[in-house]
């Protein structure tokens, strides 16, 4: 796996929760592309682990999402992540996380503040986790090691040269860093506040080749896809983020439907298909094909029916899932911490232990570290607000009702498990 993008997907799985607490986020990678060996699944649960700290601290403000790596040597790459933030903030949510995160402070004042600093082992790698409060500057999350990795062959660095692109963003700061990352790629870049101010501009005659536009309110795609096939020629992008509804409709019309943060690759990508070195006159009437085609996805099948197994393993097979299967809850924890699954189907009452209780288990093995983040969905006959609320209360992402119909299944796994390919055609 490439070291910039296991770190786009650790920060797609945290935005969503600082989306809902109204954090603005920015994320940035700095440093070469670096192929690592098998990192198993516990990098990227120790990456999770204090990007979610980090905006478990705040109830309003601004987080960071950074990574720092030095090309390899003797195989080994130097690898520094740093989760920041500044803005509102309770003691008693940042002593919680310290908590967590397995970090004693050095010293304490009569009073109870918080100290400056703290340091300890991250128990998901060999790495040093650090924490630093910087007072009224904010707070400081950081996670330093190094990883068994090489570099990829070289490749010139695509050029732009000057080709605009259009960012659409009604919120400051909701496309985190991708104008900077664009500018350094050489795209000469105009925003808007607003898509209909963009839809505006492109009527009167003036066109980009590429438009990012930010989801704000889902009401994006309607008005995106008529700028799309007005300009046929436009790449239209819109940027969402993981678990929005609007993923169900990726692959199905003219825009491109892609997850916030955009990773490096994918920038790359649409810079190389302009670049006059890498692209010829016929590729560039497409836009380049999206990264998030990847390989067979696991799903663990929690039920304790044997009819809903076999349907539920023909259903996600069919779909090209590989799926494992569990009777109850504590199958379910044992499953998930012998292997991690991409995600799990979680039926709700079930005897030993139940669905929600088993959920509430696995969300806090992976806020410690112990367990990579994954999608957890209800997979229930039970069909109430009443049940669906506790659903989410117990740190579930998603709701079906059994029986589960093959389409809708197919577009909730499309929505939580934004890596795949395009949904079940219609």
């Amino acid at each position: 796996m490439e070291f910039s993008e296991l770190f786009t997907q650790s920060a797609r799985d945290v935005l969503p929760h600082a989306r809902r607490k109204g954090l603005v986020a920015y994320f940035d990678y700095r440093g070469p592309r670096l192929e690592l060996g098998d990192p198993g699944p516990y990098l990227r649960a120790g990456i999770h682990r204090i990007l979610l700290g980090i905006v478990d601290c705040f109830e309003s403000g601004f987080v960071m999402f950074s990574a720092e790596v030095s090309a390899p040597v003797f195989g080994r790459s130097n690898i520094v992540i740093h989760a920041a933030g500044t803005g509102a903030s309770r003691t008693s949510d940042v002593v919680g996380v310290l908590q967590r995160l397995r970090l004693v402070p050095e010293t304490a004042d009569p009073d109870g503040s918080l100290v400056p600093h703290a340091e300890g082992p991250c128990p998901a790698t060999s790495g040093t986790v650090q924490f630093v409060d910087a007072g009224e500057n904010g707070l400081v999350i950081s996670l330093k090691g190094d990883v068994a990795a090489e570099e990829p062959p070289f490749e010139h660095t695509p050029d732009a040269a000057g080709t605009v692109a259009w960012l659409v963003s009604v919120v400051p700061g909701a496309l985190d860093s991708v104008e900077m990352r664009l500018r350094l790629l050489g795209w000469h870049v105009l925003s808007f506040a607003s898509l209909e101010d963009a839809a505006a501009a492109t009527s009167s005659g003036l066109a980009p080749m590429l438009m990012i536009v930010a989801e704000h309110d889902g009401e994006e795609l309607p008005l995106l896809e008529q700028v799309a096939e007005a300009l046929p020629s436009l790449w239209t992008v819109l940027a969402v983020v993981a678990g929005s509804d609007t993923l169900r409709q990726r692959g199905r019309g003219p825009v491109d439907i892609r997850v916030l943060p955009l990773s490096p690759l994918e920038l790359e990508r649409f810079t190389a298909h302009v670049d006059m070195r890498t692209s010829t006159a016929l590729s560039r009437l497409t836009s380049p094909a999206p990264l998030y085609v990847q390989e067979c996805r696991r799903v663990l099948v929690v039920d304790d029916n044997l009819v809903n197994q076999i349907v539920a393993r023909g259903q996600l097979e069919a779909l090209g899932y590989e799926v494992v299967v569990a009777c109850d809850g504590i199958e379910a924890l044992d499953s998930c911490c012998d292997e991690p699954p991409d995600m799990v189907l979680m039926d709700v009452d079930m005897p030993v232990m139940d669905g929600l209780e088993a959920s509430e288990h696995l969300r806090s093995l992976q806020r410690i570290g112990t367990l990579p983040p994954f999608p957890i969905v209800a997979a229930t006959a039970g069909d109430s607000e009443l049940r669906r609320s506790a659903c989410m209360s117990a740190g579930m992402d998603g709701y079906l009702s059994k029986p589960m119909n093959l389409r809708v299944l197919a577009d909730e796994l499309h929505r939580v498990l934004p890596g795949r390919a395009t949904p079940m055609e219609a």
